[in-house]
């Protein structure tokens, strides 16, 4: 039997399904320091400060390296745009089930919903949801993203195209 992540039925359960819990071994060791990942600022890319941009690069290389996280400030994206990014993507994960499957990522492929990597894994799922899609900066379609979101999920979630 294959797990399904559903964050609102596991939000209500009282017992968990014993995939999605992990032996102690396995956890992360939470008396670690919290990991204080670099802040880049990309304002100094308009300065013709060659050692300051060579500092961030380099930060951002060994945040690659260590963890994989770093944070971006003075990038010049609007806050309402990304306001609006994080309530686009809010309103997916929020979707019952059945209709997150409908938009479910094929086996083998790259774009859609999965819950968990449930197709990959049978016991210590992660705790997680991805809605993955592809853009492919050669097409000339402005359009390709928005056209796959309506593809998938329908007319309602144009604008998170």
């Amino acid at each position: 039997m294959v797990s399904i992540f559903d964050s609102n039925l596991l939000q209500k359960q009282v017992n968990l399904p014993k995939e999605f819990i992990w032996p102690s071994k396995d956890l992360v060791n939470t008396t670690q320091e919290e990991l204080k990942e670099p802040l880049i600022d990309l304002s100094i890319m308009k300065s013709d400060d060659e050692e300051a941009i060579a500092s961030a690069a380099e930060l951002v290389r060994k945040a690659c390296l260590k963890h994989g996280f770093f944070q971006v400030i003075n990038h010049g994206v609007d806050q309402d745009l990304i306001h609006d990014a994080y309530c686009e993507t809010d309103s997916i994960f929020k979707l019952p089930i059945s209709k997150k499957l409908s938009a479910k990522r094929v086996y083998g492929g790259v774009s859609g919903y999965s819950g968990a990597h449930a197709d990959r894994y049978s016991s210590k799922l992660p705790w997680k949801e991805t809605f993955s899609f592809v853009y492919n900066h050669q097409n000339s379609s402005n359009s390709q993203i928005v056209d796959y979101f309506e593809s998938v999920l329908g007319e309602d979630f144009q604008d998170a195209g």
